[in-house]
């Protein structure tokens, strides 16, 4: 199979099942880390702590996620979709 350039690797890439986990993993760890800090904390607080974790999870998801000026070709985007 000839390798192309696809235009919609991105999408199929955020539509994948296992990379839908990574993410829901990396959510879950961040939460799972301030658990506690969360409970105790007052409305301005967990207001101010749920801006942190938003921070924190765009941090770690630049990790795993590519580029955004990232090519897909047709043979990663067809191993992605199946």
């Amino acid at each position: 199979m000839k390798s192309k350039i696809v235009a919609d690797g991105d999408l199929r890439l955020r539509r994948d099942e296992k990379f839908k986990a990574r993410l829901q993993a990396v959510h879950d760890s961040v939460r799972a880390r301030h658990e506690l800090e969360l409970a105790e904390a007052g409305f301005f607080a967990r207001l101010i702590l749920r801006w942190r974790f938003a921070a924190e999870i765009r941090k770690e998801r630049q990790k795993i996620e590519p580029s955004p000026y990232s090519l897909f070709s047709s043979q990663a985007a067809s191993r992605i979709s199946h």
